[in-house]
């Protein structure tokens, strides 16, 4: 029965695996075309009003909003855990259109996913050398173990065109990934399976994908936050 299942598993074949429709939301170049959001303070304080301004470089690290009662607050990224600006119809509008640039990237889009998320989330990110800056979280809907977050500057595919249409290109090449609020570290493309063992490692079913595909990175994030851990790695060796 484990051979069964550790075969079906290394195929893609395994039902938890195969069927997920989760995916990482494609990240946004520029700022959500809306105004409404939301601060969520590192102590716990949560602030609602409108976006004034905002300064960023390799991600996002001041803030400026005026809340409901119209006070301005001007804050860092250092002291806010969570930024989200809700997602009104001119967000996803921005959202197809920039996922549109080629024909591959526009049906690899996770649509729904979209769709599904009232809210953009920047959260707050350490990166390698300790600086604070609020990134773009790319699997809101399941990010308790491990998080991604958009690398901004980061290489993309190769852009093939045919005529005035373009075909691929445009798809992303690495990600920023913290796994358990750790300093982020970066996954690529070219040396997915070294990182796939440093972010998976403690989890027999999805060791057994012998060559894990950079292309399913979230549904592998996916499947280790519904199913990974202790538990999981009892109940897979189970009779």
């Amino acid at each position: 029965m484990k051979k069964i299942m550790l075969l079906l598993i290394a195929l893609g074949l395994y039902g938890p695996i195969q069927g997920i429709a989760q995916a990482l939301l494609p990240p946004l170049e520029e700022m959500p075309l809306s105004q409404k959001a939301y601060i969520q303070l590192k102590n716990g304080d949560k602030i609602d009003g409108k976006i004034l301004n905002t300064s960023s470089g390799r991600g996002i690290n001041k803030w400026v909003l005026r809340d409901d009662t119209g006070l301005k607050h001007e804050l860092k990224a250092s002291e806010i855990f969570e930024f989200g600006i809700y997602s009104n119809d001119l967000v996803k509008a921005q959202y197809f259109n920039e996922s549109s640039a080629s024909i591959k990237a526009m049906v690899k889009t996770d649509r729904s996913a979209i769709k599904d998320n009232d809210y953009v989330v920047f959260r707050n990110a350490q990166l390698k050398g300790g600086k604070e800056l609020l990134l773009q979280l790319l699997n809101p809907r399941f990010d308790d173990k491990i998080q991604v977050y958009h690398a901004v500057n980061a290489r993309k595919s190769t852009a093939l065109t045919k005529g005035t249409i373009t075909l691929t290109g445009e798809m992303q090449r690495a990600y920023l990934v913290s796994k358990e609020g750790s300093p982020t570290f970066k996954v690529k493309k070219g040396s997915y399976s070294k990182s796939f063992k440093r972010l998976f490692g403690e989890c027999p079913s999805l060791l057994a994908i012998r060559k894990p595909k950079f292309k399913d990175f979230g549904k592998h994030i996916y499947y280790y936050s519904e199913n990974c851990g202790q538990g999981e790695m009892e109940h897979f060796w189970e009779e």
